[in-house]
């Protein structure tokens, strides 16, 4: 194997445990909800469970986002000493929130307030951490185009090595 081939596989293994270890980072990755009040919680929830509208493809993700919002709330109510009022979501509980903040229908002048305040608590920190997690995303991106690069080039190197191995006449 030549220089230039081992190198270029090279590349794209490093390449590879990038992208894997890149996903599951962001998998893992909890991102921390601050909210201005623990009641904020069940506000939460009550949108989820009476405004929202689920379909087939996010009921699931709304189910977790639900019971992960139910937990915390638990944990709060528990401990009396506790002040801050934290939610920690990972990726795609994160991202269903954001969907459900975003796409919601209600009815009333009293549920539209409510709606409204709790948008105006949790929507800054909602935002900064979808930033957060486009920002992985985007890099994982990245990443991909680099080894789909990476792999075209490897590809392309041995079909070349087969053209002038075949173009080569045996000796005899």
């Amino acid at each position: 194997m030549s220089k230039e081939l081992k190198t270029l596989k090279a590349t794209q293994t490093e390449l590879e445990a990038k992208v894997d270890a890149m996903q599951t980072e962001t998998a893992e990755k909890l991102f921390v909800i601050n909210l201005e009040d623990k009641s904020m919680i069940k506000t939460m929830m009550d949108h989820l469970d009476k405004s929202y509208s689920w379909k087939t493809q996010n009921a699931a993700i709304i189910v977790t986002l639900y019971d992960a919002l139910k937990t915390r709330r638990k944990e709060l109510t528990s401990d009396k000493e506790t002040t801050e009022a934290t939610v920690s979501l990972k990726g795609h509980e994160l991202n269903g929130l954001y969907q459900a903040l975003l796409n919601c229908e209600g009815t009333g002048v009293e549920n539209a307030r409510r709606f409204i305040t709790m948008l105006t608590m949790v929507g800054q920190t909602v935002g900064e951490a979808m930033q957060e997690l486009s920002a992985l995303n985007e890099t994982i991106k990245t990443l991909h185009t680099e080894l789909a690069e990476a792999e075209k080039a490897v590809r392309e190197f041995g079909l070349d090595v087969e053209k002038v191995e075949a173009t080569l006449e045996p000796v005899k």
